[in-house]
């Protein structure tokens, strides 16, 4: 009698892959009808002061950044893509922010980067993002050395892609001493300022502008960065009784300052730039800010039209943090950023040297409306659009006293 012949086991692998193959080919085939490509991620980066710093200014930076994304992303501008935030700190610190540069510099995702505050912290970060040829849109430096070299008068742009989005101090300087003299009435000034270039230079251009006037500046000091005791600086000061003090550098220091001020028995208004301007400054100065001047870019969004939108979409949002006099600047330079990245990456696979080179070329060309007003750069890479607004500390609040366009 024959044994039995038992049935090859390939048969019945062979079996299983035919039925697997044709379960995957029928979901590609689904897929196909369904018409579900797969998207493609371009990312908008920020930089600013997240974790320390200048927090205030930074956070709201970041917010309004991420809300153009998120309404980019409900427009759905390029067919198969969608834009993603990935947000750096830098801590208002130079090192930490080139170390943020370049890792952002190395994802070969990122189409753009909206930052830095600090002035100091963008003259590193602008030579990273400009080797990897990606376009940076600040929007509160104000040092005018970073679009125009350390000769304003002989001017020299550094990076072709770099831009910013407000008046710069050597525009500032002059509308905060013409501020002084005319609506403070003030004649006798003393200046001080902290040490690093963008506070020295905002308190020299100032100085010049107000002799220039015909006022006095009787003494000129520099402190240093995040000074803390001013006593030998108080004391040299007082005596000779300036009607007003000149602080060239931020919130943070500027508060103590006042305060020691007040307690030396200094008790003049202090004036500074938009590095002062901020809640938190009235809070840690306390009944010493009192009557205390600061400028700050574009005029006071609460008589804005053309932000009104701007604030109800903010507010809806739920962000933990105000926008800041900072904040709908930040919205407009991601707004064109994305815009150019719009042209750029239609028809487009992927985020290569060309399509970078191509929103820098978009972004300088850019001509719009936006929430903080019209958005168009010149030739250096500076706001076409200069606005300031001189603030003045009143009743626990910074009220606006006057706004000027200036050419």
């Amino acid at each position: 009698m024959e044994e039995p012949v038992a049935r090859p086991r390939a048969n019945r692998s062979g079996a299983a892959r035919r039925r697997l193959v044709l379960g995957v080919v029928v979901a590609l085939l689904a897929a196909g009808c369904s018409g579900s490509d797969p998207v493609r991620v371009a990312r908008i980066g920020v930089v600013a002061p997240l974790d320390a710093g200048l927090v205030g200014f930074g956070r709201g930076i970041r917010n309004s950044v991420q809300l153009a994304v998120d309404e980019a992303n409900k427009r759905k501008p390029v067919p198969g893509w969608r834009f993603e935030l990935v947000a750096a700190d830098d801590s208002s610190d130079p090192t930490v922010g080139e170390a943020a540069a370049r890792r952002l510099a190395g994802d070969p995702a990122v189409v753009g980067v909206v930052g830095t505050y600090n002035s100091g912290v963008a003259a590193k970060v602008a030579p990273v993002l400009r080797d990897a040829g990606i376009v940076m849109v600040s929007p509160g430096n104000t040092d005018p050395a970073l679009t125009l070299g350390p000769d304003v008068a002989r001017p020299v742009r550094q990076w072709d892609n770099y831009f910013r989005m407000v008046a710069a101090d050597n525009v500032q300087g002059p509308f905060l001493a013409a501020s002084a003299f005319d609506e403070v009435k003030a004649r006798r000034v003393a200046v001080v300022s902290e040490t690093k270039p963008v506070s020295r230079g905002l308190g020299d251009s100032f100085g010049s502008a107000f002799q220039a006037k015909g006022g006095n500046v009787v003494v000129n000091r520099v402190v240093a960065d995040g000074a803390t005791d001013f006593a030998d600086v108080l004391r040299a000061i007082t005596p000779l009784r300036p009607d007003l003090v000149f602080f060239g550098g931020e919130y943070e220091v500027g508060a103590r300052f006042s305060s020691q001020a007040m307690a030396a028995g200094l008790t003049v208004p202090v004036m500074g730039g938009d590095g002062l301007k901020d809640d938190a400054y009235i809070a840690r100065a306390g009944p010493a800010g009192d009557g205390d001047l600061a400028s700050s870019v574009g005029a006071p969004l609460a008589s804005l039209g053309s932000a009104e939108l701007f604030l109800a979409a903010y507010g809806k949002a739920g962000f933990a943090e105000p926008p800041g006099d900072f904040g709908v600047y930040a919205y407009d330079a991601a707004n064109a950023i994305i815009a150019a990245a719009t042209t750029a990456l239609t028809g487009a696979s992927s985020v290569n040297p060309l399509l970078r080179a191509g929103i820098v070329v978009g972004v300088q060309g850019t001509e719009m409306s936006g929430a903080s007003g019209k958005v168009a750069f010149d030739t250096f890479g500076d706001t076409r659009s200069k606005v300031l607004t001189l603030y003045r500390v009143t009743d626990g609040a910074w009220r606006p006293v006057r706004t000027q366009t200036v050419s």
